[in-house]
C-alpha cells in the first residue's frame, strides 16, 4: 500500500490533455511492491479478456490458461455453452492440465478435446460442468456418491462480449458491457463472434510491463520509425483520437488507410482477403486500435481482427497470446493459407521490432534518470490509459483503507 500511496501522491497532470500531460511515475512499471498492489487493485477486480469463443468451437473443447498464477480452463460443454472454471483439482490442489505434454494439448492452439478433465496426480475426474465424476480408492474413506454431491470445480464469473470471453474474479463487480459502449458500437458490424479463430501464437517471457504494451500498441508515434517499411499503409499522420470520459472501459483510436485497397502489414501493402461483410464505409477506410484493459488489445482491420491477450507475470514481465480472426468465406478461399503464412512472416518483423523497443524501454524506466514526458499529439492515448488506471488505483485504496 505504501508504494501505491507514494505513486498516487505524484500523478498530477498525468491525465491532462496531451499537450501538458506527464507520464506516470516509473515505479508503476518497475516496482515489485507496486505490482503486488496492482494484482489486487486491477487483476482481482477488473474484467479480463481470456480468449474468443471460436477457440473452443466444438463440445468438449478445453483451453487451459493461467491468469495471474491462477490455473483456469475455458471450455464448451456438451450443450454447446461456454464455461470458465478453476482448473485446480479439489482433492489436493493439483492443476488439472499440469501433467499434459504440449503435444497432448495441441501444438498450435493449446486446445484439447475430451469429455472429462482428469487430474494427473490421483486420477480424480470431472465432467464438463465441473462436477466430480470419479475418485478412485476413495470409497473406504468417503463414499464417492457423497463426494459427487459436494465437490465441483469452482465456476468463474464470465461475460461474452461480441464473442470475446471475459472473466472477473470479483463476483460483485459491475457488468462489463455498459463500460465499453464505444467498443460495442464499433464491434456491432464486425460480427466477430462468427469469425474463425486461427491457431494462437504464444510469446512467453516478454520483458516489459503490461502497461507499456498497451501504451506502445495504442500510440502511432513510433510506427513511422520503429515500423518503417511495415506500417506505411496506415501512416501515423492519419491517426485520429477520441475524447475519454470518467468510467470509460476502453481506450481506442482509428488510423485511416492510405487508400481503399491498403492492408496493414500485408506482404505488399495491399489487402490479401475480402472485406468483412457488414462494415460501414467509414470502417472500410481505417484501422481501429483498441484496448480493453488490462488484458486485451485488438486491431480491427477491414479484412480481419487481431487479438492480443496480455498475461502479466511480474512488474517487468508478461506472456502474450495472439489470435487472428477471419471470416469463414476468406478462410475457405483458394490460396488463403499460403497468403496467411506470408502475412505472418511479415507480421513477425513488426512483432520483433516492438519487442526490441519495449524491452529497452522497460530497462530505461529503471534508470534514475527516467523521464516523465512531454508527449507528442500522436501519444494522446497515454493520458487516457493513465486515467483508466488512476481511477482504479484510487478506488482500490479507498476500499481497502
Amino acid at each position: 500500500m505504501e508504494a501505491a500511496r507514494r505513486v498516487l501522491d505524484d500523478v498530477d497532470r498525468c491525465t491532462d490533455p496531451v499537450a501538458t500531460a506527464r507520464l506516470l511515475p516509473p515505479e508503476v512499471y518497475t516496482s515489485d511492491d507496486f505490482w503486488e498492489f496492482e494484482k489486487e487493485a486491477i487483476f482481482a477486480r477488473e474484467w479480463l479478456c481470456i480468449g474468443h469463443v471460436n477457440e473452443i468451437p466444438e463440445p468438449g473443447d478445453q483451453l487451459p490458461l493461467t491468469i495471474i498464477d491462477e490455473p483456469i480452463v475455458m471450455l464448451r460443454d456438451l450443450s454447446g455453452d461456454v464455461r470458465v472454471m478453476s482448473a485446480v483439482c479439489q482433492h489436493r490442489g493439483q492443476p488439472l492440465f499440469g501433467g499434459l505434454a504440449a503435444e497432448d494439448r495441441g501444438a498450435d492452439s493449446g486446445c484439447v478435446n475430451t469429455r472429462r478433465m482428469v487430474c494427473p496426480y490421483h486420477n480424480w475426474q470431472y465432467g464438463l460442468d465441473g462436477c466430480l465424476v470419479a475418485a478412485p480408492s476413495m470409497t473406504e474413506t468417503v463414499p464417492v456418491k457423497r463426494l459427487r454431491e459436494t465437490i465441483r470445480l469452482p465456476q468463474i464469473r464470465h461475460e461474452i462480449f461480441h464473442g470475446l470471453v471475459f472473466i472477473n474474479f470479483d463476483n460483485n463487480a459491475a457488468p462489463l458491457a455498459p463500460t465499453v459502449a464505444r467498443m460495442d458500437e464499433e464491434l456491432s458490424t464486425f460480427g466477430i463472434e462468427d469469425l474463425i479463430a486461427l491457431p494462437a501464437q504464444v510469446f512467453p517471457n516478454q520483458a516489459w510491463n503490461w502497461k507499456i504494451h498497451h501504451d506502445n500498441a495504442l500510440e502511432p508515434y513510433h510506427t513511422s520509425y520503429v515500423h518503417r517499411g511495415v506500417h506505411e499503409a496506415a501512416p501515423a499522420k492519419n491517426a485520429r483520437f477520441y475524447d475519454f470520459g470518467e468510467g470509460d472501459g476502453q481506450v481506442m483510436h482509428p488510423t485511416y488507410l492510405l487508400d481503399e485497397n491498403a492492408g496493414l502489414a500485408s506482404t505488399d501493402g495491399k489487402r490479401t482477403t475480402s472485406i468483412i461483410p457488414g462494415l460501414t464505409e467509414e470502417q472500410r477506410k481505417r484501422v481501429m486500435f483498441a484496448s480493453i484493459p488490462p488484458m486485451m488489445f485488438s486491431i480491427l482491420q477491414p479484412t480481419f481482427v487481431q487479438l492480443a491477450m496480455i498475461h502479466p507475470t511480474g512488474p517487468g514481465s508478461m506472456d502474450l497470446r495472439r489470435v487472428n480472426l477471419y471470416p469463414k468465406s476468406a478462410v475457405e478461399q483458394p490460396g488463403f493459407h499460403e497468403a496467411y503464412e506470408r502475412f505472418m512472416e511479415r507480421k513477425a518483423l513488426a512483432i520483433h521490432q516492438d519487442a526490441v523497443t519495449t524491452a529497452a524501454l522497460q530497462q530505461g524506466l529503471r534508470s534514475r534518470y527516467a523521464p516523465r514526458g512531454p508527449l507528442s499529439w500522436l501519444e494522446s492515448n497515454i493520458p487516457q490509459l493513465n486515467q483508466w488506471l488512476i481511477e482504479r488505483y484510487r478506488k482500490a485504496l479507498t476500499v481497502d483503507v
